[in-house]
């Protein structure tokens, strides 16, 4: 099974040209004021512009509404939103309004025991991933790993799981949950918003051995 690999929390240009070389399947941007990670859609066009079209741009949105969302997806050139909170996705097909092009996908986030799932034919992916009252996501804290081994078997959609994942237990984590893809964002930090690329490598490799 190929495993998904997206890093998370990539705030610069030199990070996301350097975890670039190492072929993650997505690179993810925050465009939550609430967090460490926020950063501008304009910085985002500007560092991705070389960035190959195998690699996918995922923006993280936390309780935003749709036009804004479709604002920042048009400035930044996002391939996927990522959505936290309890936002409707009624709409959230119209994100991805560009005529003559491929609709985005967009990936509800579950965090488990707090809800359903919503979106329905609106989702293309859910995103597990463990919570705090001080922050949606980014925690560093693990999920229920037997809970969302339960989810994964009865979820419609494709699964990613993340929450507290490392170089350390990763390999672990999908021996036990068996997700379609992983998300990775402070397991693989110096601090908040610049990467260990040492890291990085670690955590892809041990994804795709």
């Amino acid at each position: 099974m190929s495993i998904f690999v997206k890093i998370c929390g990539l705030c610069s240009a030199e990070d996301v040209a350097s975890v670039a070389t190492m072929r993650p399947d997505a690179l993810g941007f925050v465009f939550w004021r609430g967090s460490k990670r926020n950063v501008l859609p304009s910085d985002v066009a500007e560092w991705t512009k070389e960035l190959p079209s195998s690699i996918l741009k995922v923006g993280v949105f936390v309780d935003s509404a749709p036009p804004a969302i479709r604002q920042v997806v048009e400035e930044a050139g996002l391939d996927v939103v990522q959505l936290h909170g309890f936002q409707s996705l009624e709409k959230a097909s119209g994100i991805f309004p560009m005529s003559g092009k491929k609709r985005g996908q967009v990936w509800s986030v579950i965090h488990l025991g707090r809800g359903e799932p919503e979106g329905g034919a609106s989702v293309d992916a859910y995103l597990l991933d463990s919570y705090s009252q001080e922050s949606p996501g980014g925690t560093g804290k693990t999920c229920d790993w037997n809970a969302a081994r339960a989810f994964v078997l009865q979820s419609p959609k494709k699964v990613l799981l993340a929450g507290g994942l490392t170089p350390e237990n990763v390999r672990e984590a999908i021996e036990r949950v068996g997700p379609w893809g992983v998300d990775v964002s402070s397991g693989v930090e110096e601090r908040p918003g610049r990467k260990d690329l040492a890291k990085v490598g670690k955590f892809i490799e041990r994804c795709r051995s």
